[in-house]
């Protein structure tokens, strides 16, 4: 077991959460000085060459049929983007970062659906707060 095995979920989801919240900042910044397109350009490049440097040096891009999930959901995720970029080159940072993280309720919801994931009244209870934080947030303009 690697040693990134070996640390627990919720470490990797909380780093997350904060290289998010620098990429959130990071992004308006950016865009103060270059436009949206531009900025997914650069947002590809650096995800090649983050990618080259992390990947396995075995690795070898050979498409196989189950792939395709992949490249839709990785297209979601670049209109997603796009999308986001658009939104925070004209809205606020403030309204704009909460109000796009209303994709939780839809994302806790599918996990009940689809996955088979429990519902719970802590489940239901946080994303119900959640979804009321985000509206609080995003309607204060």
């Amino acid at each position: 077991m690697s040693g990134a095995e070996r640390v627990h979920w919720k470490y990797w989801a909380i780093a997350a959460t904060a290289a998010w919240t620098l990429w959130g900042i990071g992004v308006k910044i950016a865009l103060k000085r270059v436009d949206w397109m531009r900025l997914e350009v650069l947002s590809g490049v650096a995800v090649l060459l983050i990618m080259g440097v992390i990947a396995p040096s075995a690795f070898r891009l050979k498409l196989v049929p189950n792939d395709a999930v992949g490249f839709v959901a990785g297209g979601l995720g670049v209109a997603g983007a796009i999308l986001f970029y658009i939104a925070l080159s004209k809205g606020p940072v403030s309204v704009v970062i909460p109000l796009t993280s209303l994709y939780v309720v839809g994302v806790a919801a599918a996990g009940v659906l689809f996955f088979g994931e429990a519902l719970t009244w802590r489940k239901v209870l946080g994303v119900a707060l959640a979804a009321v934080a985000v509206i609080l947030l995003a309607t204060e303009e």
